[in-house]
């Protein structure tokens, strides 16, 4: 979940403020903190291995990434309509996925069972698609996103469903989104993902993004905060206790980009040039936020460490059992 920046992105990017405690991310969102952000681990150089922070759960995370832009009917912004494509054409094509492979799941859960066995690598940007809604509600809940996600997918006006398509929603400014524990787009967050199971089994992973009036250059780190945190956790905890399906998470429910939330943003230099702003992501390896700044080619300034071998190795759960065996979950089992 992306803790929104109210109208103040410049002062907190150059401005690290005191170190306090991060609020834990129902929904995978990213809050709004009114005043500014506060740091709860600042950006370090990379350095020797040290406790492990974040924690694998069981549950799988999303190999290769295809990306589809949804946009929720024609009100959606020019601006974003027009530089969304080329921003996650950039950003998932590059270094800035390459070290997510530190969260592959061949490793056991904390709770004893094996992982999917699954490995995490660049995705690709598979178009942009303007939905007519059925719901024609401006004020929606996330049940009724994934009421019309569903149907938009079965109707064949997006693409089917799978363990690699992330779809990410942008909205007008004139529709607003309430979540179940009443937090409200654009006063108590600026966007957040989630998943669910299909009535057919395939996992639908999902982003939503409400227009806060905040401008592209606040959008595309928030974008970039929910592709990471979506790619290694697609079905994030629902309060601070994670636990199956959920995948790569703090004890107290944190993402990798809720870690790193108040550090200043990082970019991504494409081949034809194009800089695309992004949120830094926590490295567990380095005990660091990484700061990258990455490339398209791959070459990072401030490369994560190799990826360290776990000591378990147990057989991987092929990964639809593992969602299979979500099913008992009700919260996860809506749609197609």
């Amino acid at each position: 979940m992306k803790k929104a920046h109210v109208g103040i992105l410049p002062l907190i990017l150059s401005i690290l403020l005191c170190a306090q405690a991060v609020l834990a991310a129902p929904y995978g969102m990213f809050r709004i903190v009114h005043g500014g952000f506060a740091p709860e681990f600042p950006p370090l150089d990379f350095t020797a291995a040290k406790p492990q922070l974040v924690r694998y759960y069981g549950g799988p995370v999303i190999s290769h990434a295809r990306v589809y832009a949804v946009f929720w009917g024609p009100g959606v912004a020019s601006r974003t309509r027009a530089k969304i494509g080329p921003f996650y054409a950039n950003i998932l094509n590059s270094g800035y996925l390459d070290w997510l492979s530190e969260y592959n799941t061949s490793v056991m859960a904390v709770d004893g069972r094996s992982g999917t066995g699954q490995t995490i690598g660049r995705g690709s940007y598979a178009g942009a698609t303007a939905i007519a809604p059925e719901n024609k509600s401006k004020t929606l809940t996330d049940g009724m996103i994934r009421k019309e996600l569903s149907a938009q997918i079965s109707a064949g006006h997006l693409p089917p469903a799978d363990a690699d398509t992330l779809y990410m929603i942008y909205f007008p400014a004139d529709v607003s989104v309430t979540l179940p524990d009443g937090s409200l787009s654009c006063q108590d967050f600026e966007g957040y993902h989630e998943g669910f199971v299909s009535k057919s089994g395939a996992p639908v992973y999902y982003g939503v993004f409400p227009d806060c009036g905040t401008g592209f250059d606040d959008l595309d780190v928030t974008s970039s905060h929910e592709t990471l945190e979506a790619i290694t956790d697609p079905f994030p905890t629902v309060g601070t206790r994670p636990a199956y399906p959920q995948a790569w998470n703090s004890a107290a429910g944190d993402e990798i980009a809720d870690l790193c939330d108040g550090v200043n943003a990082s970019y991504v230099t494409g081949a034809a040039g194009l800089v695309s702003d992004v949120e830094p992501g926590w490295s567990d390896l380095a005990n660091a936020c990484n700061m990258g700044p990455w490339t398209t080619a791959g070459a990072a300034a401030a490369p994560s460490p190799p990826p360290i071998v776990s000591v378990f190795k147990p057989k991987p759960a092929p990964i639809m059992a593992a969602l299979a065996g979500a099913k008992s979950a009700a919260v996860l089992w809506d749609g197609l």
